[in-house]
């Protein structure tokens, strides 16, 4: 064999080591999430943030399928560092409120952060708190985002109840899922959930792989 041919057969076969390493380890993610529903440590914040996944999960093209509009009260449930957050802020406007939700004190520091980095705290309100007993008002909300997070927490059905709470009559739910998060769960199960928790469909985006589906309160 040539040096160029053993080169590439030790390049195939690294590539090959490589991807079973990521199959194997997703796997293991699955499994663990599936049995016992969790978030994704703020260690691993750096990965939503990945350039390859805002190919597929740009901010302003998800919020957009949305219908987020200026002067609207929306809540971003599971902000992680406050990706989705920021874009919420500039949507809103002055005369809107995001209100950025997540169970781990150090995300909501980073997005504490990323909002300072922007100049956009004045219409953000942050909340160290779980999904089941969000600090908000009933009915005070214009639209919910819950991005990658649905699979992560363990009482789906009680994390919804008080969705329901907070949205206004005919509010927007807005749920996102995609593939490669451990927590992900396929669009049939989760418009079952939606559905049999009193939300009435509105809509679905994307794939498979990626989709965002819409649903009324």
């Amino acid at each position: 064999m040539s040096i160029i041919g053993q080169i590439t057969k030790s390049v195939l076969n690294f590539a090959s080591l490589q991807a079973g390493v990521v199959m194997g380890t997703q796997t293991t993610l699955r499994a663990a999430n599936y049995q016992q529903p969790r978030p994704m440590p703020h260690q691993f914040a750096e990965l939503l943030e990945h350039p390859l996944r805002l190919r597929y999960r740009n901010p302003a093209d998800l919020l957009g399928e949305l219908g987020i509009a200026a002067g609207m009260t929306v809540l971003d449930l599971g902000c992680g560092s406050g990706l989705y957050t920021v874009e919420m802020a500039r949507m809103v406007g002055a005369s809107g409120l995001v209100h950025a939700v997540d169970i781990q004190p150090a995300l909501v520091e980073q997005t504490r952060q990323r909002l300072q980095d922007a100049a956009m705290t004045d219409h953000v309100q942050l909340h160290c708190s779980g999904a089941y007993a969000l600090p908000l008002p009933d009915n005070s909300v214009d639209l919910a985002v819950v991005v990658a997070t649905l699979g992560e927490i363990p009482d789906k059905e009680a994390a919804l109840f008080e969705l329901r709470r907070v949205l206004k009559a005919n509010a927007i739910l807005g749920v996102s899922e995609e593939l490669p998060d451990p927590g992900y769960l396929p669009a049939g199960s989760v418009m079952r959930l939606l559905e049999t928790n009193g939300f009435r469909f509105g809509g679905k985006h994307g794939s498979f792989f990626c989709y965002t589906l819409l649903y009324y309160n």
